[in-house]
């Protein structure tokens, strides 16, 4: 199973305090847990957490790509549906992606949602418009062309672009109809829907395999999911497999004009649909439909998870049409959370990628719907004192400690965590719970931050040993050669993975060293999957081309926090040599207050930022780093020649959009030769907004603020002077 602890860390992160560093680390390791969740999912038909979990770590990645929305440019996860179908079937495109539905979870969720609808489509606030409710089945997603009324494609939804062809096992399922034979259906149409096994055919199926002594199964929709997928038809049949429909792909026409009227002409034509299927003409109406489905659940021969809400009129969702990878006329509501009580064992403190300290309540183990919870996050150090990020008191404010008996929640919205806390029911010689001040993996500070933009602590300890601490180092090391900083092509996500858990990777300087200990045969590349002497080759090749870098590019690769590109460049200004750096390290080590003072006067340098930078590299095992890394590189002193005559000398520039006659990084670094100060948001500090294609929020932020808007053109040629 997936580790418990990775994703209390994962979902207990609160992404608004992480750093630049930190938001591509730390974004990274959530887009490759969720493709490895994908693969298993839907590769082997084994989830390997909840659905409500999944979910919570799919709206915690588009919160991260809607609030940092460059972190578009290090994956295109947020294009993605699914996962690539399996290579045991031919592959079948479909004409019309199979998207996946957003979720929300609760009443308010759902007026936003018609909200939302309403002001996209303009429509007066008297106006409702119709919406359908449906339940949400827990099965595997199909559709199934039929030509001339005759059946003669199957797939299952793959990546949402290409499924696999089931055709063969979708024509063993008795309630799919194989030929039509009514007038009015069209010449070429594919009917969607979802593949199930009822619940009382599960039981049967797995008391037959506990009388052969063979293993059970895990869950109906797992099993029907194999079993649709399993290669031999004839197991498919053996399995009883069910299908609703519910929506459609391509057509040669459409001879509804609502959703609600194509759903009766499918049972019309012999599929079978919910009878549960409403069409609803008011707010109330809908969210009585979602309680009825949420009461009946239990009492169903088959698992749903949630109401499906869609807009009626076809030609309003022709109109509202996507966003990214879900329509925006649909949306799933998924069912509320269910509660226990138990008592905590214990409570551990992890350290994530990113350094943050997370708690774990270790619980005895208590059943919650259905799944044995082991585990609760505690989220940080405030919260286990009985308090929330904004210094209010939460748990009436009782803390919580070892031996409480606990009242823990399950829910979509977040994975398992105490809500509440039977106070009367402690032991008087029960202790409070001390959260540590050093990391408890490489036993350096943690410390908490105060926002130089809210001037409030932090709820987070964070550990400051960076490149030292052994469980922060791979996501540094992943950072270090990112596009932004060193920009090693061929080195990052699973192949810094596979370096690092073979020993052959640990520390930066360990990367350019990669060529002569496979020479001296310390290491052996070529012993890994996939590697051969041609991609080993080209990848030293790459590892070379960046053995010479500036200042600046150096102290940003070391992945520091709250130093991004901007600080680091007007740090290595200040200090224009490596030498210079160590020089001012070995004098903070002697008077720490004084080199906070003077880089701290520098314009443009925050407090938080410096002692950041710092704490970082006066920590002796991370400066012994850096100095093994320079021993590897040659550091090029940072010489910026300023033209003095330049029209744009002290501004405040901002760039935006796409740059069609240089990249973005020349455009700035033209800028700072001017003697302009490139800096990363608007704000009535800008005192001119260049835009190129595509230029989004800042360009209307700009607009309100009255800053001078140029061109991408009209920037070159202030450029060319």
């Amino acid at each position: 199973m997936m580790s418990d602890v990775k994703i209390e860390q994962l979902l207990s992160c609160d992404i608004l305090e992480l750093s630049e560093v930190e938001q591509v680390n730390f974004y990274l390791e959530l887009v490759d847990f969720l493709q490895d969740l994908d693969r298993i999912y839907y590769d082997n038909n084994d989830p390997q957490i909840d659905d409500n979990i999944y979910d919570k770590l799919k709206s915690l990645h588009i919160k991260m790509i809607t609030v940092y929305p460059y972190l578009k440019e290090h994956s295109k996860y947020y294009s993605t549906v699914g996962y690539k179908p399996s290579e045991k079937f031919n592959k079948i495109i479909h004409k019309v992606p199979m998207l996946s539905l957003s979720n929300i979870f609760d009443k308010d969720g759902l007026e936003d949602f018609i909200d939302k609808i309403r002001k996209y489509l303009n429509a007066e606030e008297d106006q409702f418009i119709e919406i359908v409710s449906e339940p949400k089945i827990d099965g595997l997603s199909a559709t199934i062309l039929y030509e001339k009324g005759v059946l003669t494609q199957a797939a299952t939804r793959g990546d949402g672009y290409q499924g696999e062809n089931v055709t063969e096992n979708i024509k063993t399922i008795s309630n799919i109809p194989k030929t039509i034979d009514s007038l009015d259906a069209p010449d070429r149409f594919e009917i969607r829907g979802e593949i199930y096994m009822t619940k009382s055919d599960f039981i049967k199926l797995n008391n037959k395999m506990v009388s052969e002594g063979k293993q059970t199964y895990v869950n109906p929709r797992n099993t029907a999911a194999g079993s649709l997928r399993h290669i031999d038809p004839n197991v498919t049949y053996s399995r009883n497999l069910k299908f609703f429909a519910y929506t459609w792909g391509d057509l040669s026409k459409i001879p509804c004009s609502t959703h609600f009227d194509m759903i009766n002409l499918f049972k019309r034509w012999g599929f079978q649909v919910s009878p549960y299927t409403k069409n609803n003409k008011s707010l109330n109406q809908i969210y009585e439909s979602y309680l009825e489905m949420n009461n009946l659940r239990s009492s169903l021969d088959y698992d749903i998870d949630g109401v499906v809400y869609k807009v009626n009129s076809i030609e309003l969702q022709n109109r509202l049409g996507f966003i990214s990878r879900s329509p925006r006329w649909a949306i799933a509501h998924k069912f509320e959370a269910e509660k226990a009580i138990t008592r905590i064992l214990d409570i551990e403190v992890q350290v994530g990628r990113t350094g943050s300290l997370t708690p774990v309540a270790k619980l005895e183990p208590v059943n919650i719907g259905g799944v044995l919870v082991k585990n609760a996050t505690l989220h940080n150090e405030d919260f286990i004192k009985g308090i929330n990020s904004e210094g209010l008191s939460i748990r009436e404010g009782v803390d919580i400690r070892i031996n409480d008996l606990v009242e823990i929640i399950r829910s979509g919205d977040v994975i398992p965590k105490v809500i509440s806390v039977d106070k009367d029911a402690r032991n008087k010689e029960t202790e409070e719970f001390i959260f540590p001040i050093q990391c408890p993996v490489c036993k350096s500070p943690a410390i908490k931050e105060r926002s130089e933009v809210t001037g409030k602590m932090s709820s987070t300890r964070r550990c400051t040993g960076g490149l030292y601490c052994e469980s922060q180092i791979l996501g540094c090391l992943e950072f270090f050669v990112s596009r932004n900083a060193m920009n090693i092509e061929g080195l990052g996500g699973k192949t810094m993975q596979l370096f690092f858990d073979n020993n052959f990777v640990i520390s930066p300087s360990d990367i350019f060293t990669l060529e002569a200990r496979q020479r001296n045969k310390e290491i052996n590349i070529l012993s890994l999957d996939g590697w051969g002497d041609l991609s080993m080759n080209n990848l030293f090749s790459n590892i070379n081309e960046r053995r010479s870098v500036t200042l600046d590019k150096l102290i940003y690769s070391l992945g520091i926090r709250h130093v991004g590109i901007n600080t680091s460049k007007l740090i290595a200004q200040q200090l224009n040599s490596l030498q210079n750096l160590y020089e001012i390290i070995a004098e903070a080590n002697n008077d720490y207050n004084k080199i906070l003072n003077f880089l701290t006067d520098i314009d443009g340098l925050g407090k938080v930022a410096i002692e950041s930078f710092l704490t970082f590299l006066t920590n002796e095992e991370n400066l012994q780093i850096l100095k093994r890394l320079s021993d590897e590189i040659e550091v090029r002193d940072l010489d910026i020649v300023i033209n003095p005559n330049s029209v744009v000398q002290g501004l405040n520039i901002v760039f935006t959009g796409k740059f069609n006659g240089m990249s973005r990084s020349e455009a700035k670094d033209n800028a700072e030769r001017m003697g302009a100060k490139v800096l990363s948001s608007v704000t009535s500090r800008t005192d001119l907004l260049i835009i190129g294609d595509e230029p989004g929020s800042k360009l209307k932020k700009a607009k309100e603020l009255e800053i001078k808007i140029v061109t991408e053109l009209e920037w070159l040629d202030i450029v060319k002077g």
